[in-house]
């Protein structure tokens, strides 16, 4: 008589986030901007090819429901949008450095609250904190002296996508599992 292994939830999940994905050109410029802060303000640097600013957290979810959730987003359109990324901050309870725009655009609150209303209605449970729109660059750091970023950096938003954190050895792998166009502004 053959024993069936139970299955442990972990194996059936999949952490994901949706996120602004930048071009590699922004993402050098903020990785450079981390490395310049870095000494200063101590912490880890998160790694260039992994910069991104979050839409919506989930978490790990069931991988059966992958589709569904890949389904769900390609529903939502909104405009493709530009910022220009010129501040630096600290929230001291989290002990990030991010960077941020003095002002984000709207369609940039319209593509999160897009998001979070489909996940809502599709049954996805996700981070529903109030959205504050920024850019990780330091993890345990502390405070930042210098606010502004020397050469502002022009994000030019085309499009948003749907990753997979992997842990690994050397820390977090984000793999995308799908990603989305913004609609050309007129």
């Amino acid at each position: 008589m053959t024993t069936k292994k139970p299955t442990h939830k972990k194996e059936n999940t999949i952490r994901v986030f949706f996120a602004l994905w930048p071009n590699p050109t922004v993402q050098k410029q903020l990785g450079h901007v981390a490395r310049g802060l870095k000494p200063m303000c101590g912490g880890r640097a998160v790694q260039t090819q992994n910069i991104h600013l979050t839409l919506a957290f989930l978490g790990n979810i069931d991988i059966n429901r992958l589709p569904e959730l890949q389904l769900a987003a390609s529903r939502i359109s909104v405009q493709s949008f530009n910022f220009l990324i010129q501040e630096i901050d600290y929230w001291k309870r989290n002990k990030i450095i991010y960077a941020r725009a003095k002002r984000f655009p709207p369609e940039l609150y319209l593509l999160a609250e897009s998001l979070s209303d489909t996940l809502t209605a599709a049954s996805f449970k996700f981070d529903q904190h109030t959205f504050k729109p920024h850019i990780t660059l330091l993890r345990q750091a502390k405070n930042v002296t210098e606010n502004n970023i020397s050469e502002p950096i022009q994000w030019h938003a085309k499009e948003w996508c749907l990753l997979q954190s992997k842990l690994t050895p050397k820390g977090a792998n984000y793999i995308p599992l799908g990603c989305w166009p913004l609609t050309p502004s007129n």
